[in-house]
């Protein structure tokens, strides 16, 4: 309005306020239109105002929306009594003037149940029809903060927003706790309903039978798998340590936990069924589960692959032993994180499938080599090659020398030949899809949470190793967040010289898990290429 004003002075025009409303104006448009039926005050009521002295409590508030007008009463009597009235108005009216009805309504609910002295709490100053007040002994009104009319806010609100004709009582229920909180895991044990841990644990328990002779010889068969151990049911595993068995409730956990908690990563079906077994737990629908689990994942089905045939055939290469052969890649330019990082600079063992990536403002030649000094050099020893793009800071002359000194062979890939980088790129694209899956709009913050990506990366099982990139790497599966929260046989019971004993029993068949892992990726290896080839366009 001011900014208006200056402009119009040129003109001689001046702006003045709107005056004041005259209160016979007022006065006249409540009694036009003040409401006909008032709310019915309660016939026992009629006797507890017995004292003259004392004042009564009314706080009134009135709402008017583009759905509907509503006015909330809350009268306290002198006894502490708490009456509340929400009246929906089936007419349209401005706030103001749902101030006013409200006001008369209460007024008139006063009346009905013989109160004298009123006080009433509005957060609007309003003028008072004098033919309502002349009929108390005392009135006064106070203009109340907002906050301290919240009871009758709230029943005004409620009224302006339901659209019904009808008188209706509308029931409030409290709730002791909210909708996704979790019960004690040993109290659903003992509360759950048959489940199908139930036929098993009382055959070996008491030797229960079902009374058909096929169906006791199947649960015999099927019992000799599983065991008791401290009032839980476990599966022996082929490769040798106890599964704990779930129940329903308790394998959605872990599902949710693996593909989208602190160490999931978004992975696909037989990934996410493969890793529950891994980390020692078992129930017989683990695979549709998981199936089921990634379908309704709403974050996999809108950042899922895009499929396109290929041009020309796959060409793969064999890293014989860890570390000898990496992928280098950047990224960007990324969503601006803190400290203006839009870049990842990452590496990726061709064996392991280990990654090591990290966000930089600007990637130059000299952070390209405290990279690979602290990431690759300095934690895995120096490595045979390095694959590359054509970046400028990747092919200029320091970063070649500095790879020279190290003895490092530098390889290039061509735009000829771009799939020679294919490793960095796929791994690449994991962590990007899965920063995108994770963050949605807030995707400024995926330098921070690059770590918790990288870490998830690590400890989920590749289809072409049939191991995590982290037991490839140091003999041994990492303990993940699932194992607190449920924990398995072997958290449960492990002790220092346990743990240390097979720590020692792991790191000696670590030379034979890898030689199972390069035979394992040289044969997906000749698999992927054999599929991928028969889509070729000619």
């Amino acid at each position: 309005m001011t900014k208006w004003a200056v402009e119009l002075s040129e003109y001689d025009i001046t702006y003045q306020p709107r005056i004041a409303i005259k209160s016979q104006v007022l006065a006249d448009f409540i009694a036009d239109f003040s409401s006909v039926g008032q709310v019915q005050a309660e016939k026992e009521l009629l006797c507890l105002n017995k004292q003259t002295n004392s004042t009564w409590m009314l706080a009134v508030d009135g709402s008017s929306n583009s759905k509907g007008s509503g006015l909330g009463i809350v009268l306290t009597s002198l006894q502490g009594d708490v009456i509340q009235r929400e009246i929906i108005c089936d007419f349209k009216l401005t706030n103001n003037e749902a101030e006013y009805e409200v006001l008369i309504a209460g007024l008139d609910l006063s009346i009905e149940l013989n109160a004298k002295t009123i006080e009433v709490m509005s957060d609007s100053q309003l003028i008072i029809v004098q033919d309502k007040i002349s009929r108390f002994t005392k009135f006064t009104i106070n203009q109340v903060p907002r906050i301290e009319n919240n009871h009758a806010d709230a029943l005004a609100n409620l009224s302006s927003s339901i659209q019904i004709k009808d008188g209706v009582t509308i029931p409030v229920v409290i709730m002791q706790w909210p909708a996704t909180w979790k019960p004690n895991k040993d109290v659903i044990c003992l509360n759950e309903q048959e489940n199908w841990m139930t036929p098993i644990m009382q055959y070996l328990e008491d030797g229960t039978l079902p009374h058909d002779k096929n169906e006791s010889r199947k649960l015999r068969a099927k019992a000799a798998r599983f065991t008791l151990y401290n009032g839980k049911l476990y599966r022996r595993s082929f490769s040798g340590p106890l599964l704990r068995c779930l129940l329903p409730a308790e394998s959605n956990y872990i599902l949710q936990e693996q593909h989208q908690g602190e160490c999931g990563n978004h992975s696909g079906h037989q990934s996410l069924c493969n890793k529950a077994p891994t980390i020692g737990y078992y129930w017989p629908t683990m695979r549709a589960d998981s199936y089921n689990f990634v379908q309704q994942c709403n974050k996999c089905q809108r950042f899922a692959q895009i499929s396109h045939l290929p041009p020309e055939k796959l060409h793969s290469s064999l890293t014989p032993w860890p570390f000898m052969r990496w992928g280098m890649d950047i990224v960007g330019k990324m969503q601006t994180a803190p400290g203006q990082r839009v870049f990842m600079l990452a590496l990726t063992d061709y064996f392991t499938k280990w990654v090591e990536a990290e966000a930089f403002a600007q990637v130059r030649d000299r952070e390209v080599k405290n990279f690979i000094w602290k990431n690759t050099i300095c934690r895995f020893g120096i490595p045979k090659e390095i694959v590359t793009d054509n970046g400028s800071q990747l092919i200029s002359q320091d970063f070649q020398i500095f790879c020279a000194e190290w003895r490092i062979q530098l390889s290039f890939s061509t735009p000829q030949y771009p799939q020679a980088n294919g490793q960095a790129d796929s791994t690449n694209k994991t962590i990007v899809n899965t920063l995108k899956k994770r963050l949605e709009k807030a995707k400024g913050r995926w330098a921070d949470e690059l770590p918790g990506v990288l870490w998830s990366y690590r400890t989920t099982t590749k289809t072409s190793t049939g191991e995590t990139p982290f037991a490839l790497t140091y003999g041994t599966e990492a303990v993940i967040p699932a194992e607190i929260e449920i924990p398995t046989i072997i958290f449960e019971h492990s002790t220092d010289d346990l743990n240390q004993q097979t720590m020692n029993t792991e790191l000696d068949l670590l030379d034979k898990k890898r030689e199972q892992a390069l035979i394992r990726i040289a044969a997906y290896q000749q698999k992927v290429a054999q599929h991928f080839n028969k889509n070729i366009r000619v």
